[in-house]
């Protein structure tokens, strides 16, 4: 080939999108070869190799060693290979699977549930709840706190990576009709988080109905907690209005701290 169509190690670089460093270990490593390498060492390369090298790029992007790379390159049973492209298929459905929770992550809008921000602490505020459907844990009932903690271990393991921390609500959902403060601690509840649809899994799911709810922010202590029941309760007495059975218990923020709750969170009972 003659050499003036070839290129130079730094102009192939630059048409393929990466370094002379990157080539020279390619090279070194056994991986990519260039077209020609003159006596004083200097290597060309032509422009049918940059198809070949942008696929190299493309494995080295998905997380492949440098071994890996040279074993799908190399290997030419067509039986071998395909074992080999199925296990490469897993990996990039995986890393699509963990890149597309990022990207729910950083495209949610925090304007989505401004009615549950904009609320004072155990002040009493009417609004409208649009449905929502949320994962949740099994019903339990009676629990200790390291019960609780490895409930709520568990049940965002089975979720999966990524879930916990996006800005989706999570919390509880508590039977607890009429807001009775003093049965809050022996009712029984589910660990929730708000359904994506990024992510597909086994859970099972429950809806949160649209309608109009009372709720108040409320710290997330047993006093805290009694004294936001209560605003509630009397809200609903003074102004003739009949709760459902069901407390919805939003956490404020990521920062679970104990008994699977944030510093605060906001309490939220549907009118009947």
């Amino acid at each position: 080939m003659p050499d003036e169509q070839l290129m130079t190690i730094s102009k192939f670089a630059q048409a393929v999108g990466t370094t002379r460093r990157t080539l020279l270990f390619y090279d070194q490593q056994g991986v990519f070869k260039p077209a020609k390498t003159t006596a004083n060492g200097y290597r060309y390369y032509s422009y049918d190799q940059i198809y070949r090298m942008n696929f190299i790029l493309s494995l080295r992007s998905l997380g492949l060693s440098i071994e890996e790379i040279k074993n799908y390159l190399s290997d030419n049973d067509s039986q071998t290979l395909n074992k080999e492209l199925g296990a490469l298929k897993q990996k990039v459905q995986s890393q699509i699977a963990n890149l597309q929770q990022v990207l729910e992550v950083l495209n949610q809008k925090e304007e989505n549930n401004t009615q549950l921000r904009d609320v004072d602490f155990y002040t009493v505020k009417r609004c409208y709840l649009p449905a929502r459907e949320f994962w949740c844990s099994d019903f339990e009932v009676d629990c200790s706190e390291r019960e609780i903690a490895q409930a709520y271990s568990d049940f965002y393991q089975r979720l999966g990576a990524g879930v916990m921390v996006n800005k989706r609500l999570s919390g509880f959902l508590t039977a607890l009709p009429q807001a009775q403060a003093g049965r809050y601690a022996d009712s029984g509840f589910r660990i929730i988080k708000e359904r994506d649809r990024t992510a597909a899994t086994g859970v099972p799911m429950i809806a949160q109905p649209a309608g109009d709810y009372l709720i108040t922010k409320a710290a997330n202590t047993g006093e805290g907690i009694e004294r936001g029941l209560a605003a509630i309760r009397q809200w609903a007495t003074q102004h003739g209005l009949t709760l459902g059975d069901d407390l919805w218990q939003f956490n404020l923020g990521v920062d679970v701290t104990r008994l699977g709750l944030t510093e605060n969170s906001i309490l939220a009972y549907q009118i009947k």
